[in-house]
This record gives C-alpha cells, sequence and structure tokens, in this order.
C-alpha cells in the first residue's frame, strides 16, 4: 500500500514495502540512478532531514551539559565564597578591635605597677572611647533615653515609677544602654518609664 508523504511543500508517493529493498532483492529497481535523482527522492529527503535532526539535537544536548556544568560550578564557587564570607566576614573588624585589647593588657599592667587608680581611670575610659569610634565606623550607634517619650521598637521598659514630675510614658532611668546598627535595632534600652497617678 503507497503512502503519500508531504515534505515542505513537495508531495511524494513512497511504498513502505519496497521503500527498504536494496537494488540486489528487488530486480525492478534502476541501478544506474543519477546521484540527483537519489537526492531528490523522498526517502534521501526524510533521511537528510532526520541527520539533521540529529545533529541539531545533539548539539542542543551537547549545549545543555555544558551550561548544567557551568552552573553546577557557580554554584560551589557561591557556596564556597558564602563560607569563606561566614568564617572571615569580621576579620576587618576583629583587626581593628586588637589594639583595644593591646591597650587593656597595658592599662593593666601599668595599674598594677604604679597602683594608680586615675590613671586606671583615664586608661579606661580613653579605650572606651576608641571602641565607640569603631563601632561607629561600623555603623552602630547609642539609642537616646535621656527624657524621651517611651517607644516599645526602641525601648524595654523593666520599671515605671509613678511620678507627675515628668508626663506619662517618658524614660526617667535607663539601666542599659541600647543600640541600633543602621536602622535595625540590635539591642533595646532597658528604661523606667514615668506613670502618672
Amino acid at each position: 500500500m503507497k503512502k503519500k508523504i508531504k515534505i515542505d511543500s513537495d508531495e511524494y508517493i513512497v511504498d513502505p514495502e519496497t521503500a527498504n529493498d536494496s537494488p540486489t532483492d528487488n530486480a525492478d529497481v534502476k541501478t544506474d540512478t543519477s546521484a540527483a535523482d537519489t537526492a531528490d527522492s523522498p526517502l534521501a529527503v526524510l533521511e537528510a532531514r532526520c541527520k539533521e535532526a540529529e545533529d541539531k539535537a545533539e548539539a542542543e544536548h551537547d549545549n545543555f551539559l555544558r551550561t548544567l556544568a557551568e552552573y553546577n560550578n557557580f554554584k560551589r564557587r557561591s557556596r564556597e565564597e558564602l563560607t569563606m564570607a561566614r568564617k572571615y566576614g569580621s576579620e576587618d573588624l576583629i583587626i581593628r578591635l586588637l589594639p583595644l585589647l593591646d591597650n587593656f593588657e597595658r592599662g593593666l599592667k601599668a595599674s598594677e605597677e604604679l597602683k594608680d587608680f586615675d590613671a586606671l581611670h583615664g586608661g579606661v575610659l580613653l579605650i572606651m572611647r576608641q571602641l565607640f569610634d569603631i563601632l561607629e565606623k561600623e555603623g552602630v550607634k547609642v539609642i537616646e533615653t535621656s527624657e524621651q517619650a517611651f517607644d516599645p521598637n526602641l525601648h524595654e521598659a523593666v520599671m515605671r515609677e509613678e511620678t507627675s514630675d515628668l508626663p506619662d510614658g517618658t524614660i526617667v532611668d535607663e539601666f542599659q544602654k541600647g543600640y541600633t546598627l543602621g536602622d535595625k535595632v540590635i539591642r533595646p534600652s532597658m528604661v523606667k518609664v514615668a506613670h502618672t497617678p
């Protein structure tokens, strides 16, 4: 039974029973057909298109494998960089804090030799200022509390004091300083808040 095959705008009639027969199996097939006739036959066109599709699929598969390998390498490098950033991300800050540790050691040694409380006090104040300078450069700021209105986003009320000297909700005292890092509160201030009786 012969079938019609359409390739692009051309139609071909192919007999499936004889399409795969070799010239030795089929005496009716002419063996002296020209190369042009063979190239234009429907089977040759189909074989050429099939070969072209296979080549394209193989190229696409190779491209996919190459892209997958690049993606896996990118993921591995990203993971390694993240691990290194976590491990050594604070290195710069630590390097800037080490001189403070040196100053503490020198101050303690000098205070043991001189037994001078005022000198020790002055040395500790100097180190504290150096520490605040380093923290400010990192974006750390002290949360103001003196006579400020209580803000639950910035302050943690641990006590209330009944007073008529200050407006209700005003901070009376600070027990522990609070700090922000950029816009984020990293530790709220612990405060005593005024309460009007």
